[in-house]
């Protein structure tokens, strides 16, 4: 999970999704999804307890997730309970030991507890899996400059300006599920046109297209729902999910 993600949805339709997922786990408690986007939704609102309960509630249920146990530590990372986010990470870390994130996240805990050494092992493991990993190398270069290595500091972050920059269509602009809104035609109108918005701005973001599309399917404009998701699939050949939405309007329609 980065940072900060970015949304071009308004705080009211945030506070709609935690609505609706709220009601809809009355009725599903079981279903991990629903507490994944409730918890992204709370961390869209920098209400990190509570999104930290609802990810601990979806890794409960998924407990081979590590992308859930990571995202239950950078929750404890940004209350500031540093043990916690650790032992979250450390499963994390277990789960994929190949990703760079896991060793990204576990050594910028490392620095935060006062571990250097540990923290400086960590964050060149995941430099090691991913060589344009830019958090990585500018927690190395903050880990130097606190070790006073002022030399190899600066030579990071040198590193980090003589990079490219990542395209637009790395970018997530909306990272939880749009869904549980599709149901009332009110949400469904306003996430149509805040979609139709996002998309002028990011036209390379695939799955802004097909999330775009979903909605258009949704609410019954076949012509524009096809050619939202034709465009996805012309960014993104791979999209399985487009693909099948593209070729499948007839048979579940409204089930998506």
């Amino acid at each position: 999970m980065p940072e900060e993600f970015i949304s071009y949805f308004s705080p009211d339709l945030v506070d709609e999704v935690i609505e609706v997922c709220l009601k809809a786990l009355q009725n599903k408690p079981g279903d991990p999804s629903l507490h994944q986007d409730l918890a992204q939704a709370y961390f869209k609102k920098s209400m990190y307890a509570e999104a930290r309960k609802a990810f601990s509630d979806a890794a409960d249920l998924l407990p081979r997730n590590a992308d859930l146990h990571l995202a239950v530590g950078r929750c404890s990372d940004l209350l500031g309970q540093y043990a916690e986010a650790e032992r979250s990470f450390l499963m994390a870390l277990d789960l994929q030991p190949e990703w760079p994130d896991t060793h990204y996240w576990m050594g910028k805990v490392q620095m935060e507890l006062g571990h250097l050494e540990k923290a400086e092992s960590f964050l060149l493991a995941s430099i090691k899996l991913n060589d344009r990993f830019k958090d990585a190398f500018y927690s190395l270069a903050i880990l130097y400059e606190k070790q006073e290595r002022f030399q190899e500091a600066i030579s990071v972050l040198k590193k980090i300006i003589a990079m490219p920059g990542l395209p637009d269509s790395s970018r997530n602009p909306f990272p939880y599920d749009l869904e549980p809104l599709f149901d009332d035609p009110i949400l469904l109108n306003e996430a149509i046109r805040q979609l139709e918005a996002s998309v002028k701005s990011f036209p390379s973001f695939a799955d802004l297209h097909f999330k775009l599309g979903v909605a258009y399917r949704r609410k019954g404009d076949k012509v524009k729902a096809l050619a939202e998701l034709r465009h996805a699939l012309r960014l993104n050949p791979a999209f399985h999910k487009a693909r099948y939405c593209f070729w499948h309007w007839e048979d579940d329609q409204g089930n998506l």
